[in-house]
């Protein structure tokens, strides 16, 4: 456990004051299975491309995918402070498999 006692360097900001935002992504794929032939695989990518007028354009995807005994594939991601926001999710199960899927497209306009 941390403390801090000391935060007198810290100041108040007025309420009426414009504090500028940001946007962030994140995306976390996790895979698990048991038994001899199993398999457990993820895979993540996320591509910020920020264009010359401010604009940011978000393209991620995820893939967990688990083949064996008691398949476990999940695929998480946050996005905050984006405009437009686009995701598709694909979800498979079997007996012995376990696959999910998800791409993510966001668009952060700039502000004006």
């Amino acid at each position: 456990m941390m403390v801090i006692n000391d935060l007198y360097y810290l100041e108040d900001a007025p309420k009426n004051e414009l504090i500028l935002g940001a946007s962030s992504a994140s995306i976390v794929a996790v895979a698990s299975a048991g038994g001899n032939n199993s398999l457990a695989l993820t895979d993540t990518d996320l591509l910020l491309k920020t264009k010359k007028n401010g604009a940011s354009k978000l393209q991620g995807t995820g893939v967990a995918l688990a083949i064996g005994e008691d398949p476990i594939a999940d695929v998480d991601y946050t996005l905050e402070g984006f405009d437009k926001v686009k995701v598709r999710t694909i979800e498979k199960q079997g007996s012995n498999f376990d696959l999910d899927i998800v791409k993510i497209k966001a668009i952060d306009k700039p502000n004006k």
